[in-house]
């Protein structure tokens, strides 16, 4: 995204935390993190207000992957993760039944996966929930229990603005 020579560059290597790079139709940032900063804690700080993310090239942690065969051997591309963290496979031939499978050529139904499963469930929550990383799917009415308690919790707090637009909670069990 930088290029050697450019100031962005220098001023990156000069000790900036961020930098930023601007064209005529985009912007690119380029920030320090800190070791101990959780990819989802960046996900909602970076991209909060996106219907979905798309990670390329990141292995770790339990988030759906797809999984691009480079070699066409379904077996041995997809054995370093566990089945239920795959939700498909793109490549040519002929895949394990099992595996949800598409031709490198199919990207609309591709598209129509990612929009039906992790797209429209969610559009509609005012809640989103996640159990180890996993969303889960509130319906309306332990939506409204929810939100009853966290409105309740909020109404008894003294000293902050009760206009809220958003809360975000992070619940860590045993600690």
């Amino acid at each position: 995204m930088d290029s050697e020579g450019k100031d962005s560059y220098r001023l990156k290597q000069s000790g900036s935390i961020v930098g930023g790079v601007f064209t005529d139709d985009g912007i690119g940032i380029v920030r320090d993190l800190d070791d101990s900063q959780d990819l989802d804690r960046i996900i909602a700080d970076v991209y909060g207000d996106m219907d979905i993310v798309i990670i390329e090239g990141y292995k770790l942690g339990k988030y759906p992957k797809i999984i691009i065969l480079k070699e066409n051997d379904p077996k041995r591309e997809t054995g370093p993760y566990r089945e239920d963290e795959i939700i498909a496979v793109v490549g040519e031939g002929e895949a394990d039944k099992s595996l949800n499978f598409y031709g490198k050529y199919e990207v609309k139904k591709i598209a129509d996966l990612l929009e039906l499963e992790f797209i429209k469930p969610y559009s509609i929550q005012e809640i989103d929930l996640y159990i180890n990383n996993k969303p889960v799917v509130l319906n309306e009415f332990v939506q409204k229990i929810v939100k009853s308690i966290i409105n309740a919790i909020i109404d008894s707090l003294k000293g902050i603005d009760k206009k809220i637009e958003e809360i975000d909670l992070r619940y860590r069990a045993g600690k």
